[in-house]
């Protein structure tokens, strides 16, 4: 029998110490998750009716004059048509709370509820997502980048169905970072049934693929298809869904086929391609909305216009040089710089990475260039509607390296990142 030395004493000890600790850091954990959320519930819910009260709820080519319809259950059929998980959630969430909340906060405010949870719950996933690839110091603070975010923090505040597919794309890809360490055949059903869902809300939402398969492909290449097997029926979960929407929900719509823009998913497409003028300051305002906009505001104001008949429009210059004139935003776009230098500086990098981190950043780019130039092709004009999608990708793509950087005081960093998103939004949401 063999005798083990006092070091591989030692480290025995230490891992059956570390196993036995394990349920407690998950607990606290968890804890520290379900705090942020509940904080951004909080936000959310407050701003709303901050929103309402300044009339910036229409903002971006937002649709919340339609799914204010959602209190009573009159929403018309293109919201239901191109977005039954919204209207179902929201029939549910009214059926049962109304009873309970509406004599205390009126129906308007328990339907805004709805939506803040929404984005709330996309928070918690960021916040798991995060975990699964960064050290576990920089989460709470990656969480809360996200969650203070433009356009995640803007459209859990309103009646939108995007907060909703950006949350269903959070969890998707949380899922899927563990899976990819711990695949099982129940994980990898999880993943279908979250993809289902979310494209029962957003049929785009089946570009989520993109990742599990150039993740896969880029760690084994072509010769593992048979374990990547998964993947491609996996994949059929997007037509599926579009064949149940445009043959069983579009049919029972009274209203369908009235217009070209909302007769069906093609004929939206076709709508707005052709309509939509495609050159280089096109190409440059859309970057500069999906990129920088979504997470911060470049003015505490939008530009205000009539929009559709009794709503008020709104949108930010595309300009850049906006964010220059202000010290809260250039403190901003100094940050950004830093943690974007560490990120892209390989001689300063530790070896902390998740495992095969090539892959994952390339999925991570491939899902985010896909849906990018979809929507630089389907919606230029009003992209900050969808960009909130992309959010915690793009987050990843920034993070996962920075995080692994040698570069000094990187909690210091995200927490003054954090501070500046919560004022310069927040003054955003406020109006002044």
């Amino acid at each position: 029998m063999a005798v083990m030395s006092a070091e591989e004493a030692i480290a025995a000890r230490t891992r059956a110490l570390g196993e036995l600790a394990a349920p407690a850091r998950d607990v606290s954990q968890i804890t520290v998750f379900t705090l942020i959320a509940l904080a951004a519930f909080a936000l959310y819910w407050l701003t709303a009716v901050v929103l309402e009260a300044r009339a910036g709820t229409t903002h971006f080519g937002a649709d919340a004059h339609l799914y204010v319809r959602l209190v009573d259950g009159t929403v018309g059929d293109r919201v239901t048509r191109f977005h039954p998980l919204t209207t179902a959630m929201a029939a549910v969430w009214m059926n049962v709370l109304s009873p309970l909340l509406v004599p205390w906060i009126g129906a308007p405010n328990l339907l805004k509820g709805m939506f803040a949870a929404a984005g709330a719950a996309g928070v918690f996933a960021a916040l798991w997502a995060f975990a699964a690839v960064v050290p576990r110091r920089y989460v709470a603070l990656l969480g809360a980048i996200y969650a203070t975010s433009l356009g995640v923090w803007y459209f859990s505040s309103i009646e939108e169905s995007k907060i909703i597919s950006t949350t269903l794309a959070a969890v998707y890809i949380a899922v899927y970072l563990r899976l990819r360490t711990h695949w099982t055949l129940r994980g990898a059903l999880l993943l279908t049934a979250i993809l289902l869902v979310a494209c029962m809300n957003e049929v785009v939402a089946g570009f989520l693929v993109v990742i599990p398969a150039v993740d896969t492909l880029v760690q084994r290449g072509w010769a593992a298809f048979r374990e990547g097997l998964w993947i491609l029926w996996h994949a059929l979960t997007a037509p599926l869904a579009l064949l149940f929407l445009e043959g069983v929900v579009n049919r029972h719509m009274a209203s369908a086929g009235q217009t070209a823009e909302g007769a069906s998913h093609i004929s939206m497409l076709i709508f707005y391609v052709t309509r939509n003028k495609y050159d280089l300051e096109t190409i440059h305002d859309f970057l500069v909305n999906w990129l920088f906009f979504n997470m911060a505001a470049p003015t505490m104001t939008a530009t205000e216009y009539p929009g559709l008949p009794g709503t008020t429009a709104g949108d930010f210059n595309p300009a850049l040089a906006n964010y220059l004139a202000s010290p809260l935003t250039v403190g901003l776009v100094v940050l950004f710089g830093l943690m974007l230098a560490g990120a892209l500086w390989p001689r300063g990098r530790k070896e902390d990475l998740p495992a095969a981190p090539t892959a994952l950043l390339v999925a991570l780019a491939a899902f985010a260039i896909v849906r990018g130039a979809f929507f630089l092709v389907f919606n230029p004009g009003e992209c900050m509607l969808f960009s909130s999608g992309t959010t915690l990708t793009h987050m990843l793509l920034v993070a996962i390296p920075f995080a692994a950087s040698r570069l000094p005081a990187k909690q210091g960093i995200l927490a003054a990142s954090a501070a500046l998103l919560l004022i310069v939004n927040g003054s955003f949401m406020i109006g002044r």
